[in-house]
């Protein structure tokens, strides 16, 4: 110690070092000593709380999902999912089509287990940094709502950021909240949809038709050079064109199966009245069941704007004399009932997959050769 307080008397290059030391030395203690400070008091103040407490006395009585989301200059733009009568959740911006109940439940539940884990901001400058500024003032939050039948609002809030790679096993991560009109934020815990997206709330689900059901397709019913595809069983794996030109071949089964196999699981991008879209002389495809089911689609637009809308039929070549065609014709009528009064857009492989022609899927043989 004598050594160490006659070195720091004496001018010199050991003399700055040892101070030097001790300053670091200073501040490496005082910021471990905030730390430390700053984390029993934050996990001494709040315990996560749930940020609806009394929500789940009240939502049953919900009738309403609201999203508010800003377009910039161009204002707000909703997405408004309500209950109808009978029970059914109707997406209004798509003129009531049914929506995806599995994803209007997850946000309901999703709002009821919302938790209030850490308090953060009460400084509105700093809501922008968050997500948490409000659509209406060009913000990024997305408002969602939940109402009841007179429009009284039973939870609701401001989302924004959302904490990247923070989710549980139940799907559970981290995103900034604040309650609207208030300026405090809090970090929560939950999984709730945030989806900006009309489409992405439809229930896609149009007609179950699995692989195994589809017999035969027809490529541009109605037309001088219609496309024939079909299979004798259900367990063949593929399809053959029953009409290929006198000196053409098949381009092969991958390519052939790939359009024969369009509509198997089909899911459409976005749904809209069928009176809003004209249908002129458009292409026609019909895809037939080994029990007769018959769909048609008649089409319209191109690429990635191809629309069709849908009519299932009973096909009579697929029934045997004197069948009992009461399950298939039960069948024809749910699926004219669900789907007769829409358009829906085809995914862009869908509708070409539909489209194709005869010398898209043929070549020509020539003097024994097959072209490419």
């Amino acid at each position: 110690m004598v050594k160490i307080q006659e070195t720091l008397r004496t001018p010199g290059p050991l003399r700055n070092l040892l101070l030097l030391a001790a300053v670091t030395l200073f501040f490496v203690v005082a910021a471990a000593v905030a730390l430390s400070t700053q984390r029993e008091a934050t996990s001494v103040r709040f315990d996560p709380v749930l940020f609806f407490p009394d929500l789940n006395e009240k939502v049953g009585q919900a009738t309403r999902l609201v999203y508010t989301t800003g377009q910039g200059m161009q204002g707000t733009a909703n997405i408004t999912i309500e209950r109808d009568d009978e029970g059914i959740w109707r997406v209004l911006e798509r003129e009531g089509y049914p929506a995806r109940v599995d994803r209007v439940r997850k946000t309901i539940l999703g709002l009821t287990e919302l938790e209030a884990f850490e308090p953060r901001t009460s400084n509105p400058e700093w809501h922008r940094n968050l997500g948490l500024l409000e659509p209406e003032n060009l913000g990024r939050a997305v408002r969602v709502q939940l109402l009841d039948k007179d429009g009284n609002e039973i939870a609701g809030l401001l989302a924004g950021e959302i904490v990247e790679s923070t989710a549980d096993l139940q799907g559970r991560g981290f995103l900034y909240v604040r309650r609207d009109g208030e300026d405090q934020t809090w970090l929560a815990r939950g999984s709730i949809s945030l989806d900006k997206e009309v489409s992405n709330w439809l229930d896609t689900n149009v007609v179950d038709l699995p692989l195994e059901r589809i017999h035969k397709v027809t490529l541009w019913e109605g037309s001088e050079n219609p496309v024939v595809l079909s299979r004798l069983k259900p367990e063949h794996p593929n399809f053959i064109i029953e009409n290929v030109p006198s000196g053409s071949v098949s381009r092969g089964a991958p390519i052939v199966n790939a359009s024969a196999t369009a509509f198997a699981g089909f899911e459409f991008q976005d749904a809209v009245p069928v009176e809003s879209i004209i249908f002129n002389n458009p292409p026609v495809a019909t895809i037939e069941t080994f029990n007769g089911l018959k769909l048609t689609l008649t089409m319209t637009g191109a690429g990635s704007g191809m629309w069709s809308k849908i009519v299932a039929s009973v096909a009579p070549s697929r029934l045997e004399e004197g069948a009992d065609k009461s399950a298939l014709e039960a069948e024809v009528a749910e699926i004219n009932s669900r789907i007769g009064d829409w358009a829906y857009k085809l995914e862009q492989n869908v509708g070409l997959r539909l489209t194709q022609t005869m010398g898209e899927l043929t070549r020509p043989v020539v003097d024994g050769t097959t072209v490419p």
